[in-house]
């Protein structure tokens, strides 16, 4: 007798490219969300501001949840196939790691939008169907890279902490420098990045 089906598995992940109209809603989405908030922004604000009637938008995506989960999970791929990417044809374990807390700063701090900070900031507004979903995306991408390279520094005997919990600090106070961290000022991205790398490990 086969298994029955997780609900998640009827959700598809959006990869691949998506056309303009849905381009444009969704970036006008992210914007409302960032500024207002999943719960107070409603479907007319999104339509308002994408440029097209209320109803339109329904062509498009079945309703609000379905935007906010397609923006995170388009957000979490991106992360993943950047992670992926940062990390190829690095061996060693140390600059794996400093590779891709350079990704997360980077996607933090871009100046074309404020993706990050949705996903980030909403995450419980998501039902937690669409949750599950993001969270496989992320898991067998982007979080994938995170645990090899500090579990490569675990043994290497590197790591002050276990991966696990390294993994949770780190999330965290990376996302923190949302709030103090400015460009052009003493440090780089790079720089902070090293400064992250040093607190964490033993060099």
């Amino acid at each position: 007798m086969s298994k029955p089906q997780k609900k998640t598995d009827a959700i598809p992940a959006p990869i691949g490219a998506i056309s303009p109209a849905k381009a444009r809603i969704l970036t006008a989405a992210i914007d409302l969300f960032y500024e207002k908030g999943y719960e107070r922004t409603t479907v007319r604000d999104i339509a308002d501001k994408a440029g097209i009637l209320s109803g339109s938008l329904f062509h498009h995506f079945k309703s609000k949840q379905d935007i906010l989960y397609t923006a995170m999970a388009m957000t979490t791929q991106a992360m993943g196939e950047g992670a992926l990417k940062a990390v190829e044809g690095i061996t060693d374990p140390v600059a794996q790691l400093k590779a891709l807390v350079l990704v997360e700063l980077a996607s933090i701090h871009r100046k074309d939008g404020h993706a990050a900070y949705v996903l980030v900031d909403e995450w419980r507004s998501l039902d937690p169907e669409h949750r599950e979903a993001v969270l496989a995306l992320r898991d067998n991408s982007y979080e994938r890279c995170w645990t090899e390279a500090l579990e490569g520094c675990a043994k290497k005997g590197l790591l002050k902490n276990t991966p696990s919990l390294a993994r949770q600090l780190i999330r965290g106070s990376l996302a923190w420098t949302r709030n103090w961290y400015r460009k052009g000022g003493p440090l780089t991205l790079e720089a902070l990045a090293d400064e992250v790398v040093g607190t964490f490990l033993t060099l």
